[in-house]
């Protein structure tokens, strides 16, 4: 019966060693899982701010283009008024009118 003992001990023991074994693939599988995430988060983190400063980018650019626009319409105008003061003082008078008559205008 001793040696029965002995042979069940070194038994529970590989089965320890086995079970400590498992336990460490275990924690480094996790380990190895949780950096894993955590690259994927970052990686994602910077995709989404690259996609944001690219926004931006374009946001910018769109309204510079705008700015330029609205520069360019405002000198034309400037260059027609000038070229012909009389006529634009008619238009504007003549507007004004129109304006006028549209809220003046009884309403039923």
């Amino acid at each position: 019966m001793a040696h029965n003992s002995s042979s069940d001990g070194n038994g529970f023991k590989h089965d320890v060693q086995s079970l400590r074994g498992g336990v460490d693939t275990l924690t480094s599988d996790v380990s190895n899982l949780a950096h894993s995430t955590a690259d994927a988060a970052r990686s994602g983190a910077s995709e989404l701010r690259q996609r944001a400063q690219d926004a931006v980018e374009t946001t910018k650019a769109k309204l510079d283009s705008a700015k330029t626009a609205a520069a360019d319409a405002t000198q034309s105008l400037k260059n027609v008024i000038s070229d012909n003061p009389l006529a634009s003082v008619g238009i504007a008078a003549g507007l004004g009118v129109l304006i006028g008559l549209v809220f003046l205008r009884p309403r039923s």
